[in-house]
């Protein structure tokens, strides 16, 4: 599977944070706008890299488990 430069930051974000976190937190320790990294999350969850959730207001992400 090919990754852009964002995913592969979106990814590298998640890894190193070993826990789920929101769009917002995802968008700041990445580096990119919020909607771009709404963006990029919605179409990684999609091709099933991602697991989402919701608590109260906010999305949280995590690498999906492949295993």
């Amino acid at each position: 599977m090919i990754l852009n430069p964002e995913e592969k930051r979106i990814l590298n974000v998640l890894y190193f944070a070993n826990k789920a976190l929101t769009t917002k937190e995802i968008s700041e320790r990445a580096e990119m706008a919020w909607q771009t990294a709404k963006n990029h999350l919605e179409q990684m969850y999609e091709r099933g890299l991602l697991n989402r959730g919701k608590k109260g207001g906010a999305v949280y992400w995590w690498i999906r488990n492949v295993f």
